[in-house]
């Protein structure tokens, strides 16, 4: 019976171990690089068990465009400077205001107690992926969990109620989803209709100078204002427009 229980609760073990780890499908067959990230939020917990294998696969498909497109240095030039300059770029302008909210808030509060917030040990989550594009995402998941952790002592100390804290872990959460989303959108015509992902196929719409990739990012436009140049937002427009255009007629 002492036997039965102890590998009950070892195989328990071994499913709690795989399920704190994404692998990209490349791992055993070419050089990847292993990341361990630890965060310190339920939220975080909760969010990575859900999404770890979108977050994966969106950042592998990234991984395979610009592997593709070190022929041509149009393509990959376009591709990564959208990465940066606009896609992660997004991403930090959401969580200044995130921050910028929590620490406006906190000038309100009475100074908080000296308690202590027990934060379990397997808080962790390793990423192994097959592209240094895959590290932008765990950096930025730490980077949000740091803010969300500061605004959940708020929460744990009485600070802030259970709806106020639901709705500052939806805009964490929409920050890690925003980037995910608009690599999927901003890479959709490289899907050819009926069959998978083709990124040799999209080279070919990088190396097209009409291929407006911002129109597919869907991008809230009061964000837009904060990151965009005047150019960058008329195309944003212009595609709305289009949009608009075509589901009247």
């Amino acid at each position: 019976m002492q036997n039965k229980t102890e590998n009950s609760i070892s195989a328990e073990h071994v499913k709690n171990e795989q399920a704190q780890r994404a692998a990209t499908k490349h791992a055993g067959k070419m050089k990847t690089i292993t990341t361990m990230i630890k965060y310190e939020t339920d939220h975080t917990h909760s969010y990575l068990k859900l999404n770890e294998h979108k977050i994966l696969n969106a950042f592998e498909r990234l991984a395979a465009i610009l592997r593709m497109a070190k022929t041509s240095s149009v393509a990959y030039t376009r591709i990564s400077e959208w990465h940066r300059d606009i896609n992660l770029s997004l991403a930090q302008a959401q969580l200044d205001t995130l921050h910028e909210h929590r620490v406006e808030r906190e000038k309100s509060l009475p100074v908080m107690g000296d308690l202590i917030i027990n934060t379990p040990e397997s808080y962790a989550m390793q990423f192994e992926v097959s592209h240094p594009v895959g590290l932008t995402i765990t950096q930025l998941i730490v980077a949000v969990d740091k803010e969300l952790n500061a605004i959940e002592k708020l929460f744990m100390f009485g600070a802030l109620d259970d709806l106020e804290y639901e709705q500052a872990c939806k805009q964490a959460a929409a920050i890690v989803t925003g980037v995910t989303d608009r690599i999927m959108k901003v890479t959709s015509p490289g899907k050819r209709e009926g069959g998978q992902f083709n990124p040799r196929y999209y080279l070919e719409f990088l190396r097209d100078p009409q291929f407006n990739m911002l129109s597919l990012c869907d991008i809230p436009y009061e964000v837009a204002k904060t990151i965009l140049t005047e150019e960058q937002l008329v195309l944003i427009v212009k595609a709305k427009n289009e949009d608009s255009e075509s589901k009247v007629a």
